[in-house]
């Protein structure tokens, strides 16, 4: 899809490349999300299957929504209001997806999992318009 930018995090040694990249230790994982740019907006998200409720259905009229899977195993819907185009995929840990603007999403967890979202502005409550994505086909 073209609102949509699903990009794995690689496992790699230092210097980390700028793009981003992890790096596993015996003292835990380093991963950077991001380097450069202004970032005025992050939040730590829980995904917890037993509840039966997914995080999202719904889109943004303006803003840019990044979000990094920490762990866990989440199923993704996506619709381009624009086009009606329908995508979906399965995230895992280190991946990255970027949400363009008029993008409808909706994230499913398969088991506990972790994320944060990030955006270059900051929460706008009037930018965030409901809508029923639905389940994967």
């Amino acid at each position: 899809m073209d609102k949509v930018q699903v990009r794995r995090l690689t496992v790699t040694a230092p210097p980390l490349p700028d793009e981003g990249g992890r790096l596993q230790s015996p003292a835990g994982e380093f991963a950077r999300i991001v380097n450069g740019g202004t970032y005025r907006y992050l939040a730590y998200l829980e995904f917890l299957p037993e509840t039966g409720r997914p995080r999202g259905n719904h889109y943004h009229e303006r803003k840019i929504e990044i979000l990094y899977v920490i762990s866990g195993r989440l199923r993704a819907v996506y619709e381009d209001l624009e086009s009606g185009e329908r995508g979906q995929a399965t995230l895992e840990a280190g991946d990255l997806v970027t949400v363009l603007p008029r993008c409808a999403h909706v994230y499913y967890a398969d088991g506990p999992a972790q994320a944060v979202e990030l955006a270059a502005e900051p929460y706008d409550p009037d930018d965030v318009h409901p809508y029923e994505v639905g389940e994967a086909a």
